[in-house]
């Protein structure tokens, strides 16, 4: 607990060390025009699938830097709504700093979605997200580890720096894949470190699967917005208090509440089983979670 605390101190102050050097105004320089060239920046990829789960070949789109590599990569998973134009901006993002991006489409080759270029306005994205667990959290995994093995025959990736990146359930889905490691014995050494936004974690703390799979022994970053009421400040109080051996960081962003990473203003969700949430843009959290992203894949992936 203490040296994840320390960790977090930290981490603090490098992104206050950063930030008097960077442009503080780049939130205010996106716009959802690139949010599409992002979309259409990458390349559509098909992904055999992972013979434990359904078997279902995947889709997705992978991003790729400039040069031939080999390059440190993160295998991207999307929420309940599927994958949105944010995410593949982050995606893009990412590539750019020396990293292969490979986003995985759990839903389109199931019938269930094909949709990467539309927001929260679709109504195709709330009738998936009402039934969001029509691909399990478990499936969700073997679709990971499909990703994983897909990006090993790429001659572009450096195979033993392979990482995952989730929104929502797909960033518990990431907890999970680092929980069950030993399970999927993915060559390699397995997935190498996890970030997550907003995952969830209140909602899945308690059931069988998380309690009783393993600890998380790689370097692991959460945020989400202390405003959020699909998240909990004392379930990550709980999950730091497990000591699993990661490390583990942890920032709950002031006055954010869900997807305080997208482009938006404040909007009023509904799903049958959770109830009434909000969504909505939070400049300050977004910049410094720009920040908290470089330090995290520059400390885990680049500098090894």
């Amino acid at each position: 607990m203490r040296y994840n605390l320390l960790l977090n101190i930290f981490l603090l102050f490098s992104i206050i060390a950063i930030s008097n050097h960077v442009n503080i105004a780049r939130a205010n320089q996106i716009t959802w025009d690139n949010y599409i060239t992002a979309v259409n920046a990458g390349q559509e990829v098909k992904i055999k699938g992972f013979s434990h789960g359904d078997g279902v070949d995947l889709t997705g789109r992978i991003y790729t830097p400039e040069g031939s590599g080999p390059y440190p990569a993160l295998i991207a998973l999307h929420g309940a709504g599927g994958i949105f134009p944010y995410q593949l901006w982050w995606a893009n993002w990412i590539s750019k700093k020396g990293f292969v991006v490979l986003f995985i489409d759990s839903y389109c080759t199931r019938g269930y979605l094909c949709e990467h270029f539309t927001g929260d306005k679709d109504s195709n994205r709330g009738k998936i997200m009402r039934k969001w667990d029509k691909v399990s959290i478990k499936q969700r995994m073997f679709d990971a580890a499909a990703g994983y093995q897909f990006l090993l025959d790429n001659s572009m990736v450096k195979k033993d720096s392979i990482g995952l990146i989730g929104w929502s359930w797909g960033g518990t889905t990431a907890l999970f894949a680092q929980k069950f490691a030993k399970r999927l014995n993915l060559p390699e050494g397995g997935f190498k470190g996890t970030i997550a936004f907003y995952p969830n974690l209140v909602h899945v703390e308690k059931k069988r699967q998380w309690k009783g799979s393993g600890k998380i022994n790689q370097p692991t970053l959460v945020l989400y917005g202390k405003l959020d009421v699909l998240e909990s400040v004392n379930s990550y109080k709980r999950f730091l208090k497990k000591k699993h051996p990661g490390p583990i960081t942890i920032i709950g962003y002031e006055g954010a509440v869900r997807k305080f990473d997208e482009l938006g203003a404040h909007r009023l969700k509904n799903h049958p089983r959770v109830g009434s949430f909000s969504k909505a843009f939070h400049k300050k959290s977004f910049e410094n979670s720009l920040d908290v992203l470089a330090i995290f894949l520059k400390n885990n992936f680049v500098s090894k």
